[in-house]
């Protein structure tokens, strides 16, 4: 990076940490909203947080944020995220507003309540660009970098071919057509005002230039100028950019500039663009002629890029080919302290000096999102931390790979992303997409959803019932009405008789409703859940599924560490505002469930856990207790020699012994990661070839009757004759207790 780069990002982001910090005063109340990085997210949940300090030395006081503070309510989107904290006199404190993978549609920003008083509004910085009606749920994958590792060389790593907007962009030939901002140009980054933009690109035979040509798809701002470099490093030629001319070619915009009296051979050409605006700046490629041949660049680099956006650009959130890297803009220091926070990216990457200045609560947040299926590289950093307990460990092309929970840690030897092994480079790659295309693949329709995990047997309606209902009502209230009152010399009585009919009708097909259905809803749990026995931790990934003959007044409370994906489309057209309320709980209060419409989430969850197994041995023969709050219907183990066992039916908290099995042969072990593969989300044990093909050293597979590890967000308002759950359970043993 040269100097005057650093200088302008340096300074850049000393202006971008006041705006964030900057505080609003609401008479005692000052606020200011933050936010970990800019750019689009795609699934997971999306975290703004807002630091409140009561200055009064004498007076509490009851505070309330809304985001967004105007609503638009147009398709499946949040309507409101609320929450309402109360500051004793001198109390700092930092709330979280965390929004599911929905997009928020409205303004951008949060409104403020003091003591019931609307105050005004904080804008929320990155508030519109959590799962955006221009991207899709996982259409693309995001990566998180810290502020420590060179964030333009990990970039690199991550997109084969380094991603929409960069510098890369405008290498070759051209490949834009058309007028307009296009990802295949290179853009500066367009949230940056106020700073110098340039870009520098290489030629691979330096070679003596009469005139270049810059293509682009619009018109080129006549500010800057236009500098060319020799082999040797020296400026060999400049010219103004006002010295250029314009012209349509029908596909776009060429600027050509003509150069005479240079005979040294141009290396490179430096397009140096001073102060002017990102977004009057397009670059899809630049060619440098000669007397006898030409030549498009071969490499280029740049001031910034626009990368962050080029989901909103490429159609349904951008190529899934592309990864998103998104820097952080804050330290590690001031990083959240909960998991779900870090919930929405693919991967996460993280320098030595990170891990050692990041707070026990942070590293703590970040593990619990490795667990649950999250991917962290560690650039320089020869050992994960061992807070994170690996289950498993493997020797990798530069350095070694851990598997933590459901995700997976890179600990490479060398911090220099361009010394990279190339087979390094592609599991990077390889790894961050599989994970977003897991989003991806999840079902965004009640039918759909219900199909892979019904919590109802059938959705259609009872036509057939409500037809002859109907057919009664017509002919009672026609022809029987009539001519009943007609004979009777009563005409006059149909003013009463045809309302008292239709009401009685009413009530018909309402019995009709509540004999067939009833009023008590169906509730349907199900998930595969990591029991890490050695570190007391217990990761879910599961689903949970509702039927409500009658839409619930409470609406949903889930858990405060629990992800959850509502599986519906997303987008401008048909559906509802939905609102979230963060001061008890995760309160899904409106807007989730409707009354005979089944609601399904996909789940995550991180975080503490005591349930357990203990294997025994009395009288020469392995026993185990059944310590994981559920009926254990299966249990499958493998001990430290990988001697198989097998024990069925064991009552919560109930002993029993283990019959040794003769394995199956296998030629490779999937671990969790492939159990999840084979039985998906809602844990279908059914799907399992064999639990050899699952089973390490000190594990075990447990098929429980029962759900212990997700709650029903129904609460009260469910009946257990009306759940139905189920759990699979990957349990790893403290090989200490293992006897």
């Amino acid at each position: 990076m040269s100097s005057s780069r650093g200088l302008a990002l340096a300074a850049a982001s000393l202006m971008m940490g006041i705006s964030l910090q900057a505080a609003d005063q609401y008479g005692d109340i000052t606020i200011s909203a933050s936010a970990m990085y800019t750019g689009n997210t795609y699934h997971g949940y999306g975290e703004i947080g807002v630091t409140l300090e009561n200055r009064s030395g004498t007076q509490p006081h009851r505070v309330s944020l809304s985001f967004p503070n105007n609503s638009w309510d147009n398709g499946n989107s949040i309507g409101s995220l609320t929450r309402t904290v109360t500051l004793e006199p001198g109390a700092r404190e930092t709330v979280l507003l965390l929004q599911p993978p929905l997009p928020a549609n409205g303004d951008s920003n949060i409104r403020v309540e003091v003591d019931g008083h609307h105050d005004g509004e904080v804008h929320a910085p990155n508030g519109n660009n959590h799962c955006s009606y221009y991207g899709g749920r996982g259409d693309q994958a995001t990566v998180f970098i810290s502020r420590s590792p060179n964030y333009d060389a990990m970039e690199r790593v991550f997109n084969a071919n380094h991603g929409g907007f960069t510098a890369a962009m405008a290498v070759g030939a051209p490949d834009a057509s058309g007028y307009g901002m296009q990802s295949t140009e290179w853009v500066p980054d367009t949230r940056q005002y106020g700073i110098s933009n340039w870009l520098e690109l290489d030629y691979a035979t330096p070679q003596v230039i009469s005139h270049i040509e810059i293509r682009g798809t619009q018109q080129l701002a006549d500010k800057g100028a236009v500098i060319l470099i020799g082999t040797g490093g020296t400026n060999v030629g400049t010219i103004l950019m006002n010295s250029g001319a314009n012209r349509s070619t029908g596909s776009g915009w060429t600027k050509e500039f003509n150069f005479s009296g240079i005979s040294a051979p141009v290396k490179t050409v430096r397009l140096d663009f001073g102060k002017v605006p990102p977004y009057g700046i397009a670059i899809d490629a630049v060619e440098i002629v000669g007397a006898t041949n030409s030549q498009w660049a071969s490499d280029a680099r740049a001031s910034s890029d626009n990368s962050a956006s080029a989901g909103a650009y490429t159609g349904s959130g951008g190529n899934e080919n592309n990864t998103e890297s998104l820097r952080a803009e804050s330290s590690v220091s001031e990083w959240s302290e909960n998991w779900l926070a870090y919930s929405a990216f693919d991967a996460i990457v993280l320098s030595e000096s990170d891990l050692r200045t990041m707070s026990p609560a942070v590293l703590t947040a970040v593990g619990d999102y490795l667990q649950a299926g999250g991917n962290v590289v560690l650039p320089g950093k020869k050992e994960m931390p061992a807070a994170w307990h690996p289950n498993a460990k493997t020797a990798f092309y530069d350095g070694t790979e851990y598997t933590v929970g459901f995700g997976r840690c890179f600990a490479l030897n060398t911090e220099d992303p361009a010394s990279f092994n190339q087979t390094t480079v592609q599991t990077l790659r390889d790894t961050v997409r599989t994970t977003a295309q897991y989003w991806r693949a999840l079902p965004d329709d009640a039918s759909a959803a219900n199909n892979v995990m019904p919590v109802v047997q059938s959705l259609k309606i009872p036509v057939r019932g409500i037809v002859i209902i109907m057919l009664a009502f017509i002919v009672i209230i026609g022809p029987v009405n009539i001519i009943y009152l007609a004979r009777h010399n009563r005409r006059t009585w149909l003013l009463w008789t045809i309302p008292v009919i239709s009401f009685i009708t009413t009530l018909v097909v309402f019995a009709y409703s509540l004999l067939r259905e009833g009023i008590t809803p169906d509730t349907r749990i199900a998930g595969l859940t990591v029991v890490d026995q050695v570190s007391h931790h217990n990761s879910t990934i599961g689903a949970t599924a509702f039927y409500c003959p009658l839409t619930p007044s409470g609406g949903l409370n889930f858990e405060y560490e629990t992800e959850a994906t509502p599986l519906v489309r997303s987008g401008y057209g048909s559906g509802t505002s939905r609102e979230v309320d963060w001061t008890q709980s995760q309160h899904f209060s409106h807007g989730w469930v409707s009354a005979r419409v089944p609601a399904h989430f996909h789940l995550r969850k991180s975080g503490v856990g005591r349930e357990r197994i203990q294997v025994i041995e009395e009288n020469g023969k392995r026993e185990i207790i059944n310590g994981l709050g559920a009926p254990v219907k299966s249990l499958w183990y493998a001990d430290a020699d990988m001697n198989l066992y097998e024990a069925e039916n064991i009552a919560a908290g109930d002993k029993a012994g283990l019959i040794p099995l003769k394995p199956a042969r296998v030629l490779e072990r999937h671990g969790v990661q492939g159990l999840l593969q084979d039985i998906s989300y809602v844990a279908k044990p059914e799907a399992m070839t064999g639990p050899e093909k699952y089973l390490t050293p000190n594990t075990y597979i447990a098929v429980l009757d029962g759900n212990p590890f997700i709650e029903n967000a129904l609460g009260a308002s469910s009946s257990p004759k009306r759940t139905k759950s189920s759990s699979v359970v990957f349990g790893i043993l403290d090989p200490s207790e293992d006897k």
